[in-house]
This record gives structure tokens, sequence and C-alpha cells, in this order.
């Protein structure tokens, strides 16, 4: 093996370890869907699940990298012809579907977005969308293994040139099977996802716009976060894509072109291609981190308006306290009315800040905590009445801005629980 030179193991060895992480990422992502009946019920987590099987697969031979190529011809390389076919077949079949899977979700994003499909709508269309990915990997791969186009090609067995070693497996239009396979497909994939997000992105503007121009400012603010929330999170799956195949685009375009991709590019290139299921993980988790620090946010928030409220109940008690001792005579009961009045005039104008503030940045789960908290904090009968009525405001206001998601005909709302689900 010291042969071999520093690039050609760094080939062998790079792609085990960003491929093991991808496997883990893509199991993991898997076991989060198959585990819990409301998510295997979701169109957008099946696809996602259907992506990250696929994924596992592509991950696992980018994994073994040259451990199938026939002994001798690459680093740490020790199978065989039938070794190396099989690792092509697979490496072909799931390169293939993970990367049409993207077109999928492109879709479904498309159709929710900008057509306003529902779920049930989305359903009816869902075999279409595992089946395309599907049909295609394993279509090509098992072309590519009837006319023996799958031999060691450097860092994994792919369609690559029987030369020197296998005369018989060589193909001498292997690299236009290369093209129409694998890398014509996923350029298209690539223009055609721009394409998409480009559409959604045009829509979330005007959306925003005539909001704007329609609606409340509070129910605008609400619908606009919403609708950024599902364009970042289509924004991140492409990416996730694009840095996956940007480095194995500019060696294959390279190559393409007659000339010799740098060391560093094909070090980059088969480091980042198998970490498509990594970075699929992150955009996955992205909106549960951040709903997680939300609801951190909005819990401290309300708990440091109760706070607040409660010092003041305490200081304006001890102040009636005060007075009462001091002793007025026949004024004593007058001077208490007055001090309760004053107490409670300040108390309730306090409260009206406060559950206003607390209702504009949190939603009716956080709201409906703080109000029965602040029932408990103040017992006394004129204090409760008043804060029933203030209860009704915050009910009221609440239904204004669309606070209650679940009876929000809207595919927007509907998604946003579906992707934090």
């Amino acid at each position: 093996m010291s042969g071999f030179s520093t690039v050609a193991k760094a080939m062998a060895i790079a792609p085990k370890c960003s491929g093991f992480l991808s496997f883990c990422a893509s199991t993991f992502i898997v076991q989060h869907v198959l585990r819990d009946k409301k998510r295997r019920g979701l169109t957008y987590h099946r696809l996602l699940c259907g992506m990250s099987i696929s994924d596992m697969v592509g991950s696992l031979m980018c994994f073994l990298s040259t451990w199938p190529i026939p002994k001798g011809e690459a680093y740490l390389a020790a199978g065989t012809v039938q070794t190396c076919a099989a690792q092509g077949f697979f490496n072909q079949s799931a390169a293939l579907c993970t990367i049409s899977y993207n077109i999928s979700l492109a879709v479904y994003y498309l159709l929710v977005v900008v057509k306003g499909w529902k779920e049930k709508r989305v359903e009816k269309v869902e075999k279409y969308m595992h089946a395309i990915p599907i049909v295609a990997g394993l279509g090509t791969g098992f072309t590519g293994l009837g006319l023996k186009l799958f031999n060691g090609a450097g860092w994994i067995c792919w369609i690559a040139s029987g030369l020197p070693n296998h005369p018989e497996r060589h193909n001498p239009s292997f690299g236009v099977f290369r093209l129409a396979f694998l890398y014509a497909d996923a350029w298209a994939i690539i223009l055609f996802l721009a394409a998409v997000m480009l559409v959604i992105y045009i829509h979330v503007l005007r959306q925003e716009k005539s909001l704007d121009k329609y609606v409340s400012s509070s129910f605008a603010s609400k619908k606009r976060k919403q609708s950024r929330k599902i364009r970042n999170q289509a924004f991140l799956y492409v990416g996730a894509m694009y840095l996956t195949w940007i480095f194995g685009s500019i060696f294959r375009l390279m190559q393409f072109a007659g000339q010799k991709p740098p060391p560093a590019i094909i070090v980059l290139f088969v480091t980042f291609f198998p970490l498509q299921g990594t970075f699929n993980l992150l955009v996955y988790m992205f909106p549960r981190i951040n709903r997680h620090f939300e609801q951190r946010s909005l819990s401290a928030s309300a708990t440091a308006s109760m706070t607040s409220l409660t010092g003041a109940k305490a200081f304006f008690s001890s102040l009636r306290q005060s007075n009462m001792e001091k002793g007025f005579g026949r004024r004593k009961g007058k001077d208490k009315d007055l001090t309760t009045t004053t107490s409670f005039t300040v108390e309730s104008e306090m409260r009206k800040s406060t559950i206003v503030s607390t209702t504009e940045n949190t939603d009716g789960a956080v709201g409906d905590d703080f109000k029965s908290r602040a029932e408990v904090s103040f017992a006394a009968e004129p204090i409760a009445e008043e804060f029933d009525e203030n209860e009704e405001r915050v009910e009221v206001h609440a239904s204004d801005v669309g606070e209650s998601s679940e009876n929000e005909d809207d595919a927007i709302d509907e998604l946003t629980h579906i992707v934090e689900a």
C-alpha cells in the first residue's frame, strides 16, 4: 500500500468519515418519523423518511469507499469484481433516488405554499412523489448492472472504465452513461429547484405586501412570520443539496473539459458528496431548536411580568399596612378605602400593559398559562373582576390575530405545525 499517493489515501479515508456521519444522521430522521404516529401520517415527514432511507444506502456505500474495489486497484481495496458491481448498483440507485426526492420535496412546498393545498389533497399525489425517485434510481441501477458499467472509480465503485484490469467490462461510452445516469439529472434538478424557490420567494413577497395592505398589522405580522419560516425551510433543504453537489459538479465539469482537477477539489468532492444526510438532519431539526428557544424566551418574559406584578402588589400591601398602623382615628376606614383604590388603579394599569404586551409576543398556550397564574395571584374580589374583563380582551385580541391555529383554515398554518411536529 505504500505505492499509493497521499491524495489516493485521502480519497479512501475521507468518505468513510463523512459517510458514517451522514448514515447516522439519516438513521435518526428515519427513526424519528417512524416512531411517532402523527409524523408517520404526514406527507412531509414520509417524503423526508423516503429520502433518508435512500441516503442511508448511499452513505453506507460511501463509508465502504474503496473496500469493495478489487484488491490492489485502490488504497485499502479488498474486494472482488462482484462486490464492486454490487456497490456500484447501490451507489447509483441511492444517489439518483436521493436527489430525485428533492424534486418531490420542492413540489410539495410549491403545492402547499403557492397553490394552498391542504394535507388531504397532497396525499392524493403523494404516491407519485415516492414512485418517481425510486423508479429512477432502481432503473438506472439495474441498467448499469446489466451493461457491466460498474467498476472501480478511484474512491468508490461506480460507472467507470474497466481498463486496464478488466477489459471485458470496459464500455467506451462510460462517460456518456455517467452524464446521462447522474450528473445531467443532478444539474437539471438543481436548475429546477432554483426555479421553484424563485416562485416561492416571489409568492411570499407578494403575500406579505397584500397582508400589509388589507389586514391589521398584528395579523399580518403573524402570517409574515409563518410564511418566512416555511420559505426558509424550503431554501435550507435546497441549500443542503447544493452543498453536497457543488464540489462534485466542479470535479466532473473539469474532467469533461479535459482538465485535471486539483487535489483540493478532489478531497472536497469525496468529503462533501456523502454529507447529504448530515445537512438534511440540521435542516430537519432547525425549526424544533428554534421553537425551543422561542418558548424559553416567552416563558421567561411571562415569568418576569408576573414577578413585577407580584412585587407591585406587595408594595401597596405594605403601604396600606403602614397607613393603618399610624392610626387616623375615625378616618381610618376612609384611608383604607383610599389606599385600596390607589393600589387597585396602579395594579390595573400594570396588568393592562403587561397583558397586551404578552398577547402580542406569545401564543395561546403562554397566554393561557399567564392568565391562570394571574388569577391565583390576585385573589381579591374587585381585582379578580377587573382581571376577568382584561381576560376577555385577551381572548378577543387573540381571536383577531388568529392565534388559534387549530381552527385556522390556512395551508401555511397547517404546514408550519407539520414541519415542527
